[in-house]
């Protein structure tokens, strides 16, 4: 079951023109099997998927790196590993998904109450 569709993730952004049908369905299943194992409320399932199959998608397209410092005075710039894993941080995508994820952390996780009995 394909939690979100071709449509929905090439509505994100024109970076997902270059990625055909078949590899971009890849990546929704892939979501899809993710997201339909947590344990979340279905009304995030779709938004999540759509999030993570886009991440995965950008993943496999992005190949360059990343200027992680730069030095203004005798020009100096360091460049992140491309091969190197920094996961969901990687992308905007992945970045969206982790924070629905923190945020649905927030609300499902059991408020702290203290109850007292008087005997």
């Amino acid at each position: 079951m394909l939690l979100t569709s071709l449509e929905r993730i090439r509505m994100l952004s024109n970076e997902f023109t270059s990625i055909s049908d078949d590899r971009l369905t890849i990546y929704i299943e892939d979501a899809s099997l993710e997201v339909s194992s947590l344990s979340v409320p279905e009304l995030y399932q779709e938004r999540l998927a759509r999030y993570l199959a886009a991440h995965l998608a950008i993943l496999s397209i992005t190949k360059e790196q990343t200027v992680i410092r730069e030095k203004v005075d005798v020009i100096e710039r360091q460049y992140s590993d491309p091969s190197k894993n920094i996961g969901l941080l990687a992308s905007k995508y992945g970045q969206e998904y982790q924070r629905i994820m923190d945020e649905l952390a927030d609300q499902l996780k059991p408020k702290k109450s203290i109850n007292l009995v008087v005997l």
